[in-house]
């Protein structure tokens, strides 16, 4: 119990040591210089000339399209009995 009510009594006077931190403050003022920030200053600025040296290539990726051939061909034929799943005879567990 007496932990309990020194952790409160604590986190009381943290709160208001916080809240009134600032009451007796008297510092000096704070310059008040009338600076202004043109936008137009702010805005990107286009070069004289423009040259596209660093340019990357772009890569012509036409040749990765899917291709339908000409002519179909159905003379394949594919062997379902070695796409079953088959069972070991013998499990080694070591």
């Amino acid at each position: 119990m007496k932990a309990i009510s020194i952790i409160i009594a604590a986190a009381l006077t943290l709160s208001v040591n916080v809240l009134f931190a600032g009451i007796n403050n008297e510092s000096a003022p704070v310059a008040n210089n009338n600076t202004e920030i043109f936008m137009t200053s702010l805005a990107p600025s286009l070069p004289g000339v423009a040259t596209f040296e660093d340019a990357v290539a772009v890569n012509d990726f036409a040749f990765l399209a899917p291709v339908t051939p000409s002519v179909a061909d159905f003379e394949e034929v594919i062997d379902f009995s070695s796409l079953a799943p088959t069972t070991a005879a013998e499990a080694d567990f070591e």
